[in-house]
Formats: structure tokens, C-alpha cells, sequence
């Protein structure tokens, strides 16, 4: 195997124990009713994946909707909020994540990062001691592509140079993106350190190979390169 390619948060990076700005914070900021503005969005939420809307568009798309009108300075306010929420993910990458990255690039291998996520989300990640680990970085709302249509994985092969069977995809399972990193031809393995806290019957599913601890990760790929 040549390279690795990594999901971002809960594979690297986790909200869990972190502060939050959820999306009932927002709504009560907005002075709109929750369940409304829930509604609204969840239907922009790929959009903004895909880059088509920054933060402050999307907010003002679901006001609009919505019916309302709120202070330009309130939506940047909000943006401001949520941007800090998301920063405090990179300030501090567990030690064992860069331990993981450090030892695959020492064995060998090219490291790629594939995200969904909206521009607001990962402002944080380029000041941040994950960002010099990775040879490419695909990010959603950059490149227009969102996991787990194969293209995004196909982006992410090509800017490495590399064939599909030799990559592996390392990813806790959400947007199903490791049955798209399959689709794709990789070798998909599922990161549970960080979703095991939270998240119920967390490897219910057996398809693909699990680890519970990034050492346990390494070591398998190291044994197969």
C-alpha cells in the first residue's frame, strides 16, 4: 500500500468534549423557532458542502424562508461563534492522532485528507499542527464534490498519483463514506477511537476492518505496505 487517506473529524480531529454553537443556539440567536430553522438548514446543508453557499448566505437563505430579517452584524456574530466552536477541535490534536500520522508517513506512505465540510467548519485547520501532515487535501466545499460520490475520492487519487487499490481510507463511517471509499476501489477501515465514546453500537456493523485505538490502526497498515 502506498498512501492513506483520512476522514477529518471524529478520524482526526473530534467535537466530542468540546464546546458546542448547535443549531437550537442558533436559532435562539436568530430569535426564530427552532424546529423552523432546523428544517431550512438541513436542506442547505449540502450546499454548503459543496461550497455554493458561504456561512452567511446559507443564514440568510433560511431567514428568508423563514420570513424574517435579522442584522447583517448578528449573522457575523453567529459565524464568529460557530468558527470559534469548530477552532477549539485543531487546538489541541491528541498526541496518538500525530503519533499515527508521523509513523505512516516514516513507513513510507503518502497521507491525504478528504473532508466534508462547509468553509465556516475547518477555517481552524490550516493554523493547526495536522495541516503539514498530509501530502494532499481535498476539502468539500472547495472542490465541489462531497463523500460519498466516488469522484471526491478519485480528486483526492489523482492529486497523489496513486491507484485505488493501493490507498487505504480511514474514516469513522459517516456520510457513508467508506462504502464510497470502496466504490472507489480503496481499502476502507473504520476509526472508532473517538465515536466508541459517543456514539451507540458504535461498530454494529462488522463489513469492514475496526480499530479502537489509532496504535492498533498503524500497526495493521504498517504490517500490510
Amino acid at each position: 500500500m502506498k498512501a492513506v487517506i483520512f476522514d477529518l473529524f471524529e478520524t482526526l480531529v473530534t467535537e466530542w468534549g468540546r464546546p458546542k454553537y448547535t443549531t437550537r443556539e442558533i436559532a435562539q440567536d436568530l430569535d426564530v423557532a427552532y424546529e423552523s430553522f432546523r428544517r431550512e438548514w438541513r436542506l442547505l446543508h449540502n450546499d454548503s458542502y459543496l461550497g455554493k453557499l458561504s456561512a452567511i448566505q446559507a443564514y440568510k437563505t433560511v431567514l428568508d424562508r423563514l420570513g424574517v430579517t435579522r442584522d447583517e452584524a448578528l449573522l457575523h456574530e453567529i459565524v464568529r461563534k460557530r468558527d470559534a466552536c469548530k477552532r477549539k477541535c485543531f487546538e489541541a490534536i491528541a498526541p496518538e492522532i500525530i503519533g499515527m500520522l508521523s509513523s505512516l508517513r516514516d513507513s513510507g506512505c503518502k497521507i491525504a485528507l478528504i473532508s466534508n465540510c462547509s468553509d465556516e467548519e475547518i477555517a481552524g485547520l490550516r493554523d493547526s499542527g495536522l495541516y503539514p501532515c498530509f501530502d494532499a487535501v481535498v476539502l468539500s466545499c472547495e472542490v465541489g464534490l462531497v463523500k460519498p460520490d466516488v469522484e471526491i475520492y478519485a480528486h483526492c487519487l489523482s492529486m497523489l498519483k496513486e491507484e485505488p487499490p493501493d490507498c487505504f481510507y480511514v474514516g469513522d463511517g459517516g456520510s457513508d463514506e467508506l462504502n464510497g471509499a470502496q466504490k472507489a476501489g480503496m481499502v476502507p477501515l473504520k476509526a472508532l477511537w473517538f465515536i466508541k465514546h459517543f456514539v451507540p453500537n458504535y461498530d454494529a456493523d462488522p463489513k469492514f476492518p475496526a480499530f479502537l485505538e489509532p496504535s492498533e490502526c498503524t500497526a495493521f497498515i504498517r504490517s500490510r505496505i
